[in-house]
């Protein structure tokens, strides 16, 4: 059996990496690591064809209710929520303050799996605005920020943090190639993206999920902010509270 690349969750740590070591994986669990990857690849191909088929059925006007719209919601919402967790946790990598599950499942690989999860269910959102039953754009519209006829400045907020969480992925696809010093300026990019949207979601204003935001936003700020006054005790050389 190949040994599947697995990476550490040290290399997405905002600051140095921490000195503790970490146990390799033992066999049976790189075994279910590559069986978890053959069942997420299969999930994302049949979740793909029923996007497509949604996708062309709403253009073909072949459905009888407002699966455009639907599926549009639906995935706005699947794409938020994804990204949400990513940040709130993707914070703690690597943090002295994360628990023993977070770098299990990062080694598991469940950061990079859902941000590209959200990316996907991202773009596929603005692909269903393109035919949507009453708010229909252009591709122009979708892909240039401003350019949507239908609440332009929350549309470009989107496409903006779509551009954003686009670079992050890339950014960590093209983690070998660049500098630790570039690899974590454009992985930061990931804040303003997460802001981007969630003043995206608000603004478009037709789903009253104000708790939904509220609640993401405030987790991401406080696991940053936790990182941060980490990072900041460890380089001003005092301990960490609740560490000896």
């Amino acid at each position: 059996m190949t040994k599947p690349n697995v990476q550490s969750a040290r290399e997405f740590s905002l600051g140095a990496p921490s000195a503790q070591t970490r146990s390799p994986l033992p066999a049976a669990t790189l075994s279910n690591a590559v069986s978890a990857n053959r069942w997420n690849s299969l999930l994302a191909l049949a979740l793909g064809t029923l996007l497509l088929g949604g996708f062309v059925l709403s253009a073909l006007h072949l459905t009888p209710g407002p699966l455009a719209w639907s599926l549009l919601r639906a995935t706005g919402i699947v794409a938020y929520l994804a990204l949400a967790v990513t940040v709130t946790f993707g914070a703690l990598l690597g943090s002295r303050s994360a628990p023993a599950w977070l770098a299990r499942a990062q080694q598991y690989g469940w950061h990079g799996l859902l941000s590209g999860f959200a990316l996907i269910m991202g773009g596929a959102h603005g692909l269903f605005l393109m035919v949507d039953g009453k708010y229909a754009q252009p591709l122009r519209g979708v892909l240039l920020p401003g350019a949507s006829s239908f609440a332009p400045l929350a549309v470009g907020l989107g496409t903006l943090g779509l551009y954003g969480l686009a670079l992050v992925y890339l950014s960590t696809r093209w983690r070998k190639r660049l500098s630790l010093k570039v690899w974590r300026a454009l992985h930061l990019a990931a804040y303003p993206a997460f802001g981007m949207l969630t003043l995206h979601g608000v603004l478009t204003g037709s789903d009253h999920l104000g708790l939904l935001y509220g609640t993401a936003l405030t987790c991401a700020l406080f696991t940053f902010g936790l990182r941060l006054t980490e990072e900041a005790s460890r380089r001003g050389g005092s301990p960490v509270p609740g560490r000896r």
